[in-house]
């Protein structure tokens, strides 16, 4: 009954939903390249190499984020099972691009359908799949109702559940409930995402703590090509890099005055700065612009500053660097934190380089994470936009502070490290 619904539901609220879609997708570029198979619609090429596929596990990510732990546990996984089929789906187009660039080899890439019965009924015959494996949030009814019906393991790895988001889900418990209840398991990120998931669909489907995969990233980039780059960008060293990742709107207002200010404490001090959309450039230039900063781009355009070894800032306009900018880095800035923003990205990125791990205290997203760095401290929490020039000024002046907050980061994922071979141990005894 809550199926035939949601069915009922869908076409309207995808509707309402279109106009922002389009303006999504134009903005990040590459909209209609493969845009058929969000219809189920495969090229030759795509039909040929899934064809030959023999019942793979079928792993769905979102975005950037998930599509990097995706990929990570998909090598794991290969390592310890090589003869196993694997197909990787994403949903943005920025996720897409990035699993192109690392995907391991064998591995076919698509788009996730959007959840019409059709269209997930077409992939799932061309896929075959003998377990559908969902990252971290993204669940979508119909596709979790047809794998089922096809005979198909479904579970959520990796799964985190905010408070908000349980206490939405107890209130609509009837309409999400029978989805839920179609799981086989769920592996979540900490002790207190088991108890929000069960809030919700009771005992009926298990549901066990595996830590987040998101410790077990291994990185796999060439520094070299970075500091090239960067004394491209700024000269050749010494100097001292701030790495300010994933920033969003407001952000980057607030660290381009913070980094002017700094620059007078600390001449030899660069900025990259790395917003999460890379379609927000332009943006972005004109707030480095507003404040007179001396800026380059990453991949410079027809009538951009050019890399001249005079810049003071680098402006990354690329997806999916973020990793081996964050390896280069002196102290690093993880945004959606600051300025208004809130959720947070992953702390851990730069900690698994042993680097300063500084960030705002609107970190909703990453909780489990932040609680294990803060219970070591091993990061700094920036709680007001107004401390983060003081806390820069501080790391600056205190290279023995520096090193140790690096090191303290660095115990923390070799600590933490492990997700990976949990889940993976939990998943197999499925299929026994």
């Amino acid at each position: 009954m809550t199926l035939f619904l949601y069915n009922l539901l869908l076409p309207a609220a995808l509707l309402v939903y279109l106009p922002v879609f389009i303006y999504k997708q134009l903005k990040r570029g590459n909209v209609l390249r493969n845009f058929g198979e969000r219809f189920g619609v495969f090229s030759r090429t795509q039909h040929a190499a899934l064809k030959r596929l023999h019942n793979p596990v079928w792993i769905h990510a979102v975005s950037v984020g998930e599509t990097v732990a995706a990929l990570g546990f998909i090598r794991r996984w290969q390592q310890r099972n090589p003869e196993l089929d694997f197909v990787l789906s994403v949903t943005t187009t920025t996720g897409h691009a990035m699993a192109e660039k690392k995907l391991p080899d064998g591995v076919c890439l698509i788009y996730c359908p959007v959840d019409f019965p059709l269209a997930v009924r077409r992939a799932l015959r061309l896929v075959r799949p003998r377990m559908l494996v969902i990252f971290e949030v993204e669940i979508w009814p119909n596709l979790v109702a047809a794998a089922v019906r096809r005979g198909a393991e479904v579970v959520l790895v990796n799964g985190r559940m905010s408070d908000r988001s349980a206490r939405g889900y107890r209130r609509w418990r009837w309409f999400f409930g029978p989805t839920f209840r179609r799981f086989s398991l769920f592996c979540m990120q900490s002790d207190e995402d088991v108890k929000r998931i069960r809030a919700v669909i009771g005992d009926a489907v298990p549901a066990i703590s595996c830590n987040t995969m998101k410790f077990d990233q291994v990185p796999d980039m060439d520094t070299r090509a970075k500091a090239e780059l960067l004394d491209a960008a700024f000269g050749p060293a010494p100097r001292r890099v701030w790495v300010a990742g994933s920033t969003h709107a407001g952000e980057e207002t607030l660290i381009a005055e913070v980094y002017d200010r700094l620059k007078q404490a600390a001449p030899d001090l660069k900025l990259v700065l790395v917003p999460r959309h890379q379609e927000r450039t332009v943006e972005v230039e004109e707030v480095l612009k507003a404040r007179g900063l001396n800026y380059c781009l990453r991949q410079p355009v027809e009538g951009s500053p050019e890399p001249d070894g005079a810049r003071d800032v680098l402006l990354v306009n690329s997806t999916g660097e973020l990793m081996s900018f964050y390896a280069a880095a002196d102290i690093a800035f993880v945004g959606k934190s600051l300025a208004g923003q809130a959720g947070g990205h992953n702390i851990i990125e730069p900690a698994i380089f042993g680097k300063v791990v500084t960030h705002g205290s609107a970190m909703g997203n990453f909780r489990l994470v932040v609680d294990i760095f803060r219970e070591a401290e091993a990061a700094i929490e920036v709680p007001a936009d107004a401390a983060l020039l003081q806390v820069m000024l501080r790391l600056i002046d205190d290279p023995a502070e520096c090193a140790e907050l690096g090191r303290r980061a660095r115990q923390v994922v070799e600590k933490c490290r492990g997700a990976m071979d949990r889940t993976i141990d939990a998943l197999e005894k499925l299929g026994r």
